[in-house]
């Protein structure tokens, strides 16, 4: 049975508009349970549209948590996702 109070390592990959890359990054930062530990800069994907690549910390409860409010609230063609953890 996995331990979802344990803390680990979690990817998080948003692809989307450029206006919302900050207010996605700040939304993970904030979510309880979860630490943002890195980021890299937005990679231009199409016309106003970015990637960004976060490393996080948190159960993998709280991570999951977290990504699906932020999901639930994206406009369409707008992505968030847990790529690894």
């Amino acid at each position: 049975m996995r331990d979802t109070g344990a803390v680990t390592t979690h990817r998080i990959r948003f692809a989307g508009p450029t206006e919302l890359v900050l207010g996605v990054a700040t939304l993970i930062a904030d979510a309880v349970g979860v630490d943002l530990t890195s980021s890299g800069p937005p990679a231009p994907i199409d016309d106003g549209a970015v990637a960004l690549e976060l490393t996080v910390e948190g159960s993998t409860l709280a991570v999951s948590r977290a990504v699906d409010r932020i999901r639930d609230g994206l406009p369409a063609g707008a992505s968030v996702t847990v790529v690894d953890g």
